[in-house]
């Protein structure tokens, strides 16, 4: 058997190998780079050295871009308009306040006000006209507040940003001489909700009118201890329990009385503390019970005196003298303390 030689080392023979070796590095590794390059598509972006990628030309249809305009910023109502808000209520009244906004209220306001059960009745309207009475509305009535007509009187000429509280009922409307109104001796119905709305011209001229509020009186209670206000006793002459009372140490008759009360007190802080004195001295002869009240009662007498009530005399007291004694006796005969106010 003839032998094969065993191929040689070296010469051509290692020359061959190692280009086969050579081919073989260079195949790998181009299999690895592809692999690296599947396995990694953010490499197919990654930009050469010294070598930008090519960037396509963008050719799409253009958008029209919607023009935006600026939208004002909103003007708070103190600011834009009159404002009227609720503040408290009694069985006869209720009272509000009236804010003047930047324009002010340099020639008064006026409230307007009726029942919420007729103005549901005009469809949640106000009547198409302002008078009293009104043939749309029965309970519709109005009050004007303004310059002072008499000495010694603050008026409702409201500056820019300037505020007012003020009672709508019989007792502080008939007494207020800044204030006119064709309903000032009829109470507010108790227990019943009301809606209100002011209105005032600015400097230039132009007529504001706030939005409509709702609020409601008080209940009433009795018959039996309760009392009335003066525009009751006013109006009632033939309810009264009595001929006769004592004011301060000057006793007058029930005519002289009457006179008193049909007397607006027009700035005079004697009649306006004596309108409330009388109402308060009748609702105790009628059988309310006096204890919330007989202190400010004697405190009454006291600081008028020997002072006859005009018209009757001309007797005069400062109202700033008898604010804090009204007051007291305002409450009491409107019900808001003492035994409550009767249903008129």
């Amino acid at each position: 058997m003839k032998k094969v030689p065993p191929p040689e080392v070296g010469g051509t023979a290692l020359s061959n190998l190692g280009k086969k070796m050579k081919t073989n590095n260079i195949m790998i590794l181009t299999i690895l780079t592809l692999g690296g390059l599947v396995m990694n598509p953010a490499a197919f972006s990654a930009q050469l050295p010294h070598r930008p990628l090519p960037v396509p030309a963008v050719r799409s249809t253009p958008v029209p871009r919607p023009v935006v305009t600026p939208t004002p910023a909103p003007v708070p109502p103190a600011v834009a308009s009159l404002v009227i808000s609720y503040e408290t209520s009694a069985s006869s009244n209720i009272a509000i306040t009236v804010s003047a906004g930047q324009a002010g209220a340099p020639a008064g306001f006026s409230i307007q006000w009726m029942t919420l059960a007729d103005y549901i009745a005009l469809g949640n309207r106000w009547p198409l006209t302002s008078e009293v009475p009104n043939p749309q509305a029965s309970s519709f009535c109005k009050a004007t507040f303004g310059v002072p007509v008499t000495p010694n009187c603050a008026g409702y000429n409201l500056r820019p940003w300037q505020s007012v509280a003020l009672s709508i009922g019989d007792d502080s409307l008939y007494d207020n001489c800044a204030a006119s109104s064709p309903c000032s001796g009829a109470p507010l119905l108790c227990n019943t909700a009301y809606v209100f709305r002011a209105s005032a011209l600015d400097a230039t001229g132009h007529l504001r009118i706030s939005d409509t509020i709702t609020c409601a009186t008080l209940p009433c209670v009795g018959p039996g201890s309760c009392t009335y206000s003066q525009g009751y006793w006013r109006n009632h002459p033939d309810a009264w329990p009595v001929t006769s009372l004592t004011l301060g140490t000057v006793t007058y008759q029930a005519a002289e009385l009457m006179a008193i009360l049909d007397d607006p007190a027009r700035g005079n802080g004697l009649v306006i503390l004596v309108h409330q004195l009388i109402a308060a001295k009748l609702n105790i002869a009628n059988g309310a019970d006096p204890s919330a009240v007989q202190q400010a009662i004697t405190d009454a007498d006291n600081m008028i005196g020997a002072l006859v009530v005009p018209p009757i005399g001309n007797g005069y007291l400062a109202p700033g003298q008898t604010g804090d004694l009204v007051e007291t006796l305002t409450q009491y005969n409107e019900g808001t303390i003492g035994p409550g106010h009767c249903n008129d």
